[in-house]
């Protein structure tokens, strides 16, 4: 009777013991305090992960090269994109909120591998090269009158969802000069 409420350790609590005694707790009110855990997820997913880590070992040993390397570098790319994400997450737990006016904006990201782009308040992570032809072709544009037209059919051929989620009809949006002006402010060209 006495291991029925008993837990491993975790986070440095002691585990549950049930007192000889009775303790004045009543047997689900001593199970209910032991199901709770505030450090790390439960048991359970721990198993779910290493059961699929298990299938996709069986699995990888049925596969040729080629194959085995599509997966990994495949894996490789989801590895990226959790990180990615997790540290977005973490920075918009810390991030104030943009000021309403703002239409545009640009932040790097921890690792200099992608950049939030923001239009409208719309956020947008573009990739490094995504980043580098985003800047040659506003230095392409030698004034912030000209740089709509421009900024808009780049969006358009190489990132046509961002127009879409910030809802930019066309070429006369505010939002396109104010993101050439932080551009061209803040980045240079690299002549390759």
């Amino acid at each position: 009777m006495a291991t029925k409420g008993t837990r491993s350790p975790r986070a440095g609590k002691p585990a549950a013991k049930a007192s000889p005694s009775g303790g004045g707790k009543s047997k689900a009110a001593a199970a209910k305090g032991t199901k709770k855990s505030k450090g790390g997820p439960p048991p359970k997913r721990d198993r779910v992960k290493e059961g699929l880590i298990a299938k996709i070992m069986k699995l990888a040993g049925n596969l040729g090269t080629d194959s085995l390397k599509k997966l990994l570098n495949d894996a490789a790319i989801l590895a990226h994109n959790e990180r990615v994400l997790a540290e977005y997450r973490a920075g918009q737990e810390k991030a104030r909120p943009a000021a309403k006016g703002a239409l545009a904006g640009v932040e790097e990201g921890k690792d200099g591998t992608y950049f939030m782009v923001t239009l409208k308040g719309h956020r947008h992570i573009f990739g490094i090269g995504e980043m580098r032809n985003l800047v040659r072709a506003c230095h392409d544009v030698k004034a912030a009158g000209f740089s709509g037209p421009v900024l808009y059919s780049w969006l358009e051929r190489a990132r046509r969802d961002v127009l879409k989620n910030s809802k930019i009809a066309d070429s006369n949006d505010p939002s396109l000069p104010a993101l050439w002006k932080i551009i061209v402010a803040t980045y240079r060209a690299k002549d390759q």
